[in-house]
């Protein structure tokens, strides 16, 4: 490829400025044309609108670890969204910034060793999630493993690849 095509920007400062401990997943919100992402240790997910910049920054938090968000087919995203918590798949609500579980890893609270990590959907739907051992929880294990959930039921789970 030609170097042509590609744009060239420098930043001085960050367009915004939160201090993330972790953040992650950037994702852009073709309907919105927002971006969010997620702070997994702040247990927050961020976002703004591209078009009103920064002033227009809301920031949802959590009562557990946030990792991963994904648009839900048919849904708006500015209602809710798909997201991997610390013990599994929930669809937030983001008007009443409230979520509920529709795949746990483990039955009840869950194994507090694990959070779910890195995801995303696929084109054909499915939304692909790994685990790992969450912070705080001892040495690092080969522990995690990749789940595959297409609506609310765990399609596949292949350890530590995909």
């Amino acid at each position: 490829m030609a170097t042509e095509a590609f744009q060239t920007w420098h930043a001085s400062e960050p367009y915004i400025n939160l201090h993330c401990l972790l953040g992650e997943g950037p994702f852009y919100e073709k309907g919105t044309r927002s971006l969010r992402f997620v702070d997994i240790r702040k247990k927050q997910i961020h976002s703004f609108s591209l078009d009103a910049g920064p002033s227009s920054l809301k920031t949802v938090q959590l009562d557990v670890p946030v990792t991963v968000t994904a648009d839900v087919e048919g849904s708006d995203p500015a209602e809710h969204i798909l997201v991997g918590l610390k013990y599994g798949i929930a669809l937030l609500d983001r008007k009443t910034e409230t979520y509920e579980y529709l795949a746990r890893f483990v039955e009840g609270r869950g194994d507090e060793r694990i959070r779910s990590n890195d995801g995303a959907a696929d084109p054909h739907g499915r939304f692909w999630l790994g685990t790992m051992t969450d912070f705080g929880q001892g040495d690092f294990q080969p522990e995690g493993k990749w789940l595959g959930v297409r609506g609310r039921v765990p399609c596949a789970t292949c350890p530590e690849s995909f």
